[in-house]
């Protein structure tokens, strides 16, 4: 088995570098007319892109998460706190782990359909939006002892096309090994 297969694009600054840039834009706009709508645009620009914005769909575009030799490792995103905490400090960041042991089952969801190891091969991927709030829903998912975790796979879907069916199967059939 490998060492380590990884999906998703893992964290980075660029939600505050774009934050700001995109507000500096707004404020210079704001700044033909007076400071304070300068300061105005600036700030409320800001605040939505850093606060609303980018927690809302910070899964779908930063939806990182590897399949290792004992698990599944995926960023902690379960709350709004912990969405916040991957923006501000990227270089600090809390992964949930799965081991295999708590996994009842998994497989695939691709437009609202079920795929499993049997008929993966017969999933014909639909094109994926570059922006993250109209991607169709491809996730590989993990049925637990203690609830369900989906994990995205529309980056790479959208990224990848080619290879991304291929190494999702791979994964699947990897973990339907140590399930079963």
């Amino acid at each position: 088995m490998i060492e380590k297969t990884e999906f998703g694009k893992k964290i980075n600054r660029r939600p505050l570098i774009v934050s700001l840039l995109l507000s500096l834009i707004a404020g210079g706009l704001g700044s033909l007319f007076n400071l304070s709508v300068a300061l105005s645009l600036f700030l409320g620009i800001l605040f939505l892109l850093i606060f609303i914005y980018y927690p809302s769909n910070l899964p779908k575009i930063f939806g990182h998460w590897q399949l290792e030799k004992h698990g599944v490792s995926y960023y902690k995103l379960n709350s709004y706190p912990d969405r916040l905490k991957l923006i501000f400090l990227p270089d600090h960041i809390d992964y949930q782990f799965i081991s295999f042991s708590q996994v009842k089952k998994c497989y695939i969801i691709e437009n609202n359909k079920e795929y499993d190891l049997q008929n993966i091969l017969t999933i014909k991927p639909t094109k994926q939006s570059f922006f993250p709030w109209l991607r169709k829903p491809f996730y590989l998912v993990l049925d637990l002892n203690k609830g369900k975790i989906l994990l995205d796979l529309s980056w790479d879907q959208q990224h990848d096309p080619k290879n991304t069916l291929y190494r999702v199967s791979n994964v699947l059939k990897i973990i339907t090994e140590k399930i079963s």
